[in-house]
């Protein structure tokens, strides 16, 4: 019988001073049945401590990937996600 592998699912998360929620954003991600995912945040030049929150979730959990940036916006802040998804393997 052949097994196919189970695809990979990168979950984009931009972010400015989320403080109040983005523990609970990512938490709620990673509560999800499906298993195979990478969260990849994007703090975009937060003021607040977002981007420490950040560093220690990604301390705790290896499928959360924390890039930081200057203000841009959420399109920026979504399209610098894009160059770090992970290549699928084959």
């Amino acid at each position: 019988m052949l097994t196919k592998s189970v695809p990979q699912v990168s979950v984009i998360i931009p972010a400015y001073n989320a403080e109040k929620y983005i523990e609970e954003c990512v938490l709620s991600v990673l509560k999800q049945n499906y298993q195979n995912l990478e969260i990849i945040v994007v703090n975009d030049g937060s003021s607040d401590s977002t981007l420490s929150i950040l560093m220690n979730m990604q301390k705790r959990f290896p499928s959360v990937l924390v890039f930081s940036k200057d203000n841009e916006g959420v399109s920026a802040a979504r399209n610098l996600s894009l160059i770090h998804i992970s290549e699928p393997t084959r």
